[in-house]
């Protein structure tokens, strides 16, 4: 009789799924610690150390993933988590402690090899282990957790800020902080099993049974135990010894589409794009100073909703119907968004004009108050007076500038200048944003490229007039279609569709096509906002998705309520008809 151990199977997916948490919390925290050790390190804004610092953990996510499957099947599941869990423990504390930039990036490289790892290990760990009715909410698990990390880093940046006045330590704690949750997720994986199919695999079928006993009881480890037998003799009979060659046969044709197909429009819905805007967006809506607060947690709040909706409703209607309707909610929202960016205005009257050369003169000030007082950090007001400057930062630390020193007055006339350009555009209308910009970089003769870029940038900002609340919600639909689609769906289908015997590989492979598709995408998009303007980037992406629904509609199958082995089997035959019929 089949009975169902139900704690017993969450107590393990929740345990494993903890390198979710500190996957989303490593990938937030940098966003806190980043201007304290940028200003410790000597690093300036836009430098290569600087920019690397905070994307090189995706290049070790790139490593994680390639190697990832393959560590998995020669060791197991398990010992794969226990490495991935001694990596976060190892990386916390390096970043923590570095002394200089170079040890902070290995410590983020190493971090990112343990997100590269974990993020594909664990779903599959937990598809292996659960019964065929529960597996897609339990693997669901994983992109809970990792919507809670992110969240729980942003609280804690908040609060270690709060409590830690110094700047050059509250960063230390920002990042070492995680070595907490860290320990505990090594501990806990050394009490739950290994995966009952890989010890199959290997032939430890009484180690197997007693686990699949302990979930299901006897009808149900006896059924599993026969399942992933007949399964892998299968495997063993039709494919050649090399499992290279197994994974890029023709029977794995339409495995691989789904596969590849998922990774690749998973990174091009635009997701890092969308949330690379929404600063600017809840600013607009007027959250003010605090917008950064109520990004994280407006957005937090509806990845987490959504993700927990599509838990518990993607064992009951299925994979496909989440996708159909997560798909389309993201491709009509990023259509809403592009066309309201297309229908915004640029103004600058004098006052915005004003507030942008005064504000440039104040971070030029910060800038060299640094040298007067080195722990002026975090800028909280500037007073100018006609021959002093007080500075003074959110620590209460102040320091008195002479403005009459040569560099102060040099300060002076270059917001002179560059009020006396801007006054150019004063009042005039723009109905294109590449037109806005083209016409702002006009007017700055004689200002550098980066300078243009930097002023341009700001200007942006100050000048829009647009549809703001609009374009925020169209932010929370697509990222509530996200949640309930691309985000939880595609990890629970990686988990499900690759035989036995060839799941490590696979989902390294198609994990590591995911992680470089998403390189990519945030490489080139400050490219498309500067060459294409915000409208069309986002109609690209919501093209992207239009085709992301064709995708689903010819590829992908619904695999709700059917053991691993009968989803193998049935790709496996839909591939065999197809080539029958071609």
């Amino acid at each position: 009789m089949l009975k169902n151990n139900s704690l017993y199977i969450i107590l393990i997916a929740f345990t494993a799924a903890i390198g979710g948490f500190l996957l989303g919390f490593d990938g937030s925290v940098i966003s806190g610690a980043a201007p304290f050790y940028k200003s410790i390190f000597g690093l300036e804004d836009g430098s290569f150390l600087f920019g690397f610092s905070v994307s090189c953990l995706i290049l070790g996510c790139i490593f994680g993933n390639f190697f990832a499957g393959s560590i998995s099947d020669k060791i197991g599941r398990k010992p794969t988590l226990l490495i991935s869990a001694f990596l976060f423990i190892v990386s916390s504390l390096i970043v923590a402690f570095a002394g200089n930039i170079i040890v902070f990036i290995i410590g983020r490289v190493l971090a990112g090899v343990a997100v590269g790892f974990a993020i594909l290990v664990a779903p599959v760990y937990i598809a292996e282990l659960a019964p065929a009715k529960k597996r897609g909410w339990l693997v669901s698990f994983n992109q809970l957790l990792i919507v809670i990390g992110l969240s729980a880093a942003y609280f804690s940046n908040y609060f270690i800020v709060k409590a830690i006045d110094d700047p050059s330590v509250n960063w230390r704690w920002m990042l070492g902080v995680e070595a907490i949750p860290s320990v505990v997720y090594f501990i806990l994986i050394l009490f739950i099993p290994e995966s009952p199919r890989w010890l199959i695999i290997n032939g430890q079928y009484a180690k197997a049974k007693a686990i699949m006993l302990k979930i299901g009881g006897e009808t149900y480890a006896e059924q599993e135990l026969q399942n992933v037998k007949v399964s892998l003799n299968q495997i063993n009979d039709e494919s050649t010894s090399n499992q290279a060659k197994k994974l890029f046969s023709k029977s794995m044709i339409s495995i691989l589409i789904i596969g590849f197909g998922l990774a690749v429009f998973q990174q091009l819905s635009g997701i890092n794009a969308i949330l690379y805007y929404a600063p600017m967006i809840f600013e607009s809506a007027g959250s003010g100073r605090d917008a950064s607060f109520m990004q994280a947690a407006v957005i937090g709040l509806v990845f987490m909703i959504m993700t927990i909706a599509a838990m518990l409703v993607i064992d009951k209607i299925g994979r496909k119907p989440l996708l159909y309707l997560g798909t389309f909610l993201m491709a009509v929202s990023l259509l809403i968004a592009g066309i309201t960016f297309n229908k915004a205005t640029y103004t600058l009257d004098e006052s915005k004009i004003e507030n942008i050369c005064s504000n440039e003169l104040k971070s030029e000030i910060w800038k060299n108050s640094k040298f007067h007082n080195p722990q002026i950090i975090n800028l909280k007001s500037i007073d100018i007076g006609y021959e002093y400057a007080i500075v003074a930062d959110m620590h209460g630390k102040t320091a008195l500038l002479n403005l009459n020193e040569p560099n102060m007055l040099m300060l002076l006339n270059k917001k002179k200048q560059l009020c006396e350009a801007l006054m150019l555009l004063k009042n005039k209308k723009f109905e294109n944003e590449l037109f806005f910009k083209s016409s702002v970089k006009h007017v700055l003769t004689g200002f550098s490229a980066a300078e243009k870029g930097k002023y341009t940038e700001a200007l942006l900002k100050e000048a829009i007039n647009i549809n703001a609340i609009v374009v925020l919600i169209s932010i929370l639909s697509f990222i509530a279609g996200f949640s309930i689609s691309l985000g939880p769906v595609m990890w629970a289908l990686f988990s499900e569709i690759f035989p036995n015997r060839l799941r490590g590989m696979a989902i390294s492979i198609v994990g590591t096509a995911n992680s470089l598709t998403s390189f990519v995408v945030a490489t080139v998009f400050p490219i498309q906002l500067s060459f294409l303007g915000s409208g069309t980037t986002y109609f690209i992406y919501a093209g992207f998705m239009f085709l992301c629904l064709w995708f689903i509609w010819k590829y992908v199958i619904e695999t709700k309520g059917k053991t691993l082995e009968e989803i193998e089997m049935l790709l496996v035959r839909i591939d065999k008809i197809e080539r029958i019929v071609k």
